[in-house]
């Protein structure tokens, strides 16, 4: 016979009580980390015509307004406008209304002593090793014929413009976007335990590239920066790496046309640099528990911290509109 007059002993109490207080805490987290995602669907989604209608404000026609902005130059430039305004400007003000304290978590702490080699040649190594697989698992589903149509960069040509296409690409990609997803939401997170912090801001990472060409590559490379910020305590050890693989994205795209006998050396020479990097990587991390995380001293539980955030209405509407773009570039 089910008793109705059961009443939790203070301590019981005392839990649910700790237990709602970090619900809320996490659904607040959830919220400050989620927002800003969604102002950057609205104004990439929506670029094109912000942009034609700026253009004819303006008096030019929109032939005139789409031929200026496919020129390289000017779409290298765009992008780094964007990256400013559309990313590190949304988290850093939504992480400030929602009293989160963004100079704490987010500022260029310097790396724990130690650290900062180590990780850096293990964190470059992984990146090109998830590119590898990355690139190899596409290859396999173009041939079932799914294929991701979004826009592809168009580099500009010169000197000049490689150097545009390294500062568009690796040098502000990397301070930005590390300083608001490894800085501010994995900072918002960090709290709910490490391991949770670094699978749920690499989730968020992925997400927001919006096509299912770099999602998992995102994905990866967020895990091993989520990673090394917390092994390193510092976000610049995270930019290094993320600027050190972009860039090597930029140079094999230039200058265009090599032989296909010196185009597979380079691959097999990339490969094994990789392989040698991690290597030395992980040999130089010094220390106990060097692949580990701290445990979560909280009040939830692992599986309640995953579905609390996972399962929250602020990120459940983002990943819907994300998945919405994936899956029409890919039709």
């Amino acid at each position: 016979m089910q008793n109705f007059n059961y009443y939790p002993t203070p301590e019981e109490a005392q839990a649910n009580l700790a237990e709602t207080a970090e619900k809320k805490k996490l659904l607040r987290a959830a919220i400050a980390v989620t927002v800003p995602c969604f102002v950057f669907f609205l104004v990439t989604e929506f670029y094109r015509q912000i942009v034609l209608f700026i253009g004819s404000s303006l008096g030019f026609s929109q032939e005139q307004t789409l031929t200026f902005l496919r020129d390289p130059y000017v779409l290298q430039t765009v992008q780094i406008a964007m990256s400013l305004t559309v990313i590190a400007l949304p988290f850093a003000v939504c992480a400030k209304i929602y009293g989160f304290n963004i100079s704490r978590f987010a500022a260029l702490n310097r790396p724990k002593n130690g650290t900062r080699l180590p990780y850096f040649l293990f964190g470059v190594g992984f990146c090109a090793f998830a590119n590898i697989a990355v690139t190899a698992a596409g290859r396999v589903f173009e041939r079932f014929g799914f294929k991701d149509t979004g826009v592809k960069d168009v580099n500009p040509d010169g000197v000049w413009g490689l150097l545009l296409s390294i500062t568009a690409t690796a040098i502000v990609p990397a301070l930005v976007e590390e300083f608001a997803f490894r800085g501010i939401v994995q900072g918002i997170l960090l709290p709910f335990g490490e391991a949770f912090s670094v699978f749920a801001s690499a989730a968020v990472f992925g997400m927001v590239h919006g096509n299912f060409e770099q999602i998992p590559f995102a994905f990866l490379v967020g895990l091993v920066v989520g990673f090394i910020r917390v092994k390193t305590g510092s976000i610049a050890v995270c930019m290094a790496v993320h600027a050190a693989n972009n860039l090597i994205a930029v140079l094999a795209s230039y200058p265009g046309v090599l032989p296909v006998a010196i185009s597979n050396i380079i691959y097999t020479v990339y490969v094994l640099l990789a392989l040698t990097l991690s290597i030395l990587g992980v040999a130089l991390i010094k220390g106990e528990g060097k692949f580990s995380f701290s445990e979560h001293t909280g009040a939830l539980s692992a599986k309640k911290r995953y579905v609390g955030f996972f399962f929250s209405f602020p990120f459940l509407a983002v990943f819907m509109v994300y998945l919405f773009r994936a899956v029409s570039r890919l039709l």
